[in-house]
């Protein structure tokens, strides 16, 4: 963790200020390896491989950490706000860390440029509106999308719920303007106004609660600031019932055995649809027809390695929860953040992109209403 860092970090419990303890540090740069962050509230948060880890388990999450400091650890343990979920949300929220730390750590490879991709999603925002700014990617799982952010000039900060953090981590890592945190998107560790752009692509609709997950970032958006997401969409309905009732089966498996499904998966992709399409549409004859009648999804997945196939199929099978909206839903949840200039538009039949601006003067929902 660089010392710059802390100057952006509050403590998820009560927002106040954080003294940071190192127990290790580069020689060359001084960035803080391992270490503790402390808040007068009594709160304590680990820093473990150069990333802080202020969630209410962290210290559950990194036992050897534990060991090896417990001479040196504050009695106390994280202290973050209650969670007024039942049991049976905090086990699918633990499912879910565990679920896509497993698939970012498993599936960490930067295998293609994905520059296009990510302006895709945030269209219509632009290197420029970025440049020189200070950016949140809220939920950054391996860090295709931080990566690019922070080449346009943006200083980024990237927070994610589970050990993707640390896929992350070594692929930004020569990035001297990324920052990175885990921590939890209803408790996020920072002050409000912090931010001037948020983005939130493909995380929402993954959390029990996705409109309580926007209440708590739009209120770290500077005025004018803006913010964006992307989720599924209810278009492709009958795709989404027949994946719905393949998942009742999946998301019960162990993900060893999701991984093994989803490569039977990509590989039906690879070898059945996309690789005839390839082929037919090379034929001057055929050329035109086949790109009438090709799905979108095979034309899209034409343009990627073998590998982006792999772990979207895991991530269609293994994460826990899976919401799917049409545009008046996107509509409301960003207006009912209190977000003005809102835009939604499609990227093809299967996600909405939506962005917003934080008016000058502005009520923003804050409860749990």
């Amino acid at each position: 963790m660089r010392h710059t860092f802390l100057q952006l970090l509050r403590c998820p419990a009560c927002k106040g200020q954080l003294q940071v303890t190192p127990f290790k540090e580069s020689p060359d740069k001084g960035d803080v390896i391992e270490g503790i962050l402390t808040c007068g509230c009594g709160s304590n948060y680990p820093i473990i491989n150069t990333i802080p880890r202020m969630l209410n388990n962290a210290y559950e999450l990194f036992p050897s950490f534990v060991r090896y400091h417990k001479d040196h650890l504050p009695p106390s343990s994280p202290m973050q706000p209650e969670r007024d979920f039942e049991k049976k949300t905090q086990d699918m929220l633990t499912k879910t860390q565990q679920s896509f730390g497993y698939q970012w750590t498993t599936f960490s490879e930067m295998v293609c440029d994905f520059r296009e991709n990510f302006w895709n999603y945030l269209y219509p925002a632009t290197p420029d509106s970025f440049r020189g700014r200070l950016g949140l990617d809220a939920g950054c799982g391996f860090g295709r999308h931080i990566y690019h952010a922070a080449s346009c000039g943006a200083e980024m900060v990237g927070m994610d719920f589970s050990q993707a953090i640390d896929a992350t981590y070594q692929n930004t890592k020569h990035l001297p303007n990324v920052h990175l945190v885990q921590a939890d998107i209803y408790a996020p560790p920072f002050s409000e106004g912090l931010f001037d752009f948020i983005y939130s692509i493909g995380v929402l609709h993954h959390l029990p609660d996705p409109a309580r997950g926007l209440r708590t970032l739009a209120p770290l958006l500077k005025q004018h600031g803006l913010l964006s997401l992307w989720v599924y969409s209810k278009e492709r309905w009958a795709i989404n019932f027949v994946l719905e009732a393949l998942r009742a089966m999946t998301t019960r498996l162990p993900h060893p055995a999701v991984k093994a499904l989803s490569f039977l998966g990509a590989l039906m992709d690879r070898y059945v649809f996309i690789l005839p399409y390839q082929a037919l549409k090379r034929v001057p004859s055929l050329c035109r027809t086949i790109e009438e009648v090709a799905p979108a999804r095979i034309k899209n997945y034409s343009q990627y390695p073998f590998q982006v196939l792999y772990a979207d199929w895991f991530d269609r099978l293994a994460a826990p929860i899976r919401f799917y909206y049409n545009e008046t839903e996107v509509n409301q949840l960003m207006q009912s953040v209190g977000l003005s200039g809102i835009l939604v538009t499609q990227t093809g039949n299967y996600g909405w992109r939506a962005c917003g601006t934080k008016p000058t003067s502005t009520s923003t929902c804050n409860h749990e209403g």
